[in-house]
């Protein structure tokens, strides 16, 4: 029979899963006290994002109930588990950076984002993604070009009075169908 403790822990585990948008396992083996306060600090500079390190039979049983089962293969030996809840890439990107500075043995082994297992180089592509900012800047640049080129050319057609502008669209549709009309009629397709 489970304790009362293990049972609230595999509950926090559960909502803790069910809220993250990515799930990262680490190896965190070798860390003194000192650099887990160290990388536990840099991961709270991240907004929604945290670390804990977990017992595997109650994280496996959390991700039971979670109904998410991909996520049971992210823990194998003494395992730290990082929670991302906003923006995917900035848990990744702020423990790459510890592992960088730190130089210890700390390091990203695999994650779980949207169903999709993450090998470790996956993590680190994702890592150098830009921030979400950017990438919305980037999209809403490239949403924009089309559009800025059929103002231009609608700017290059309004010299012309819009009366005329009515009438030369209405000859050419008018010379469109009547060539169409003669194409039919002379038993083209």
């Amino acid at each position: 029979m489970p304790s009362e403790k293990k049972i609230e822990e595999v509950k926090e585990l559960r909502e803790r899963i069910e809220r993250a948008a990515i799930v990262i396992a680490a190896n965190y083996r070798g860390l003194g006290v000192t650099d887990m306060v160290k990388l536990r600090r840099a991961l709270r500079g991240g907004e929604g994002v945290e670390m804990r390190v977990v017992k595997n039979r109650l994280f496996r049983r959390a991700t039971e109930e979670a109904e998410k089962p991909e996520l049971a293969q992210l823990v194998d030996g003494p395992t730290a588990i990082i929670f991302g809840y906003e923006d995917v890439t900035v848990p990744v990107r702020i423990a790459t950076e510890y592992i960088r500075n730190a130089k210890n043995e700390f390091g990203l082994r695999i994650g779980v984002m949207t169903g999709q297992v993450l090998s470790e180089a996956d993590l680190k592509d994702l890592a150098e993604l830009p921030p979400k900012e950017i990438l919305v800047a980037m999209l809403a640049g490239a949403l924009q070009a089309p559009i800025t080129n059929l103002v231009g050319l609608f700017g290059q057609l309004m010299p012309r009075a819009p009366g005329r502008l009515l009438q030369d669209s209405v000859t050419t549709f008018g010379g469109l169908l009547e060539a169409r009309a003669n194409q039919l009629e002379a038993g083209g397709a």
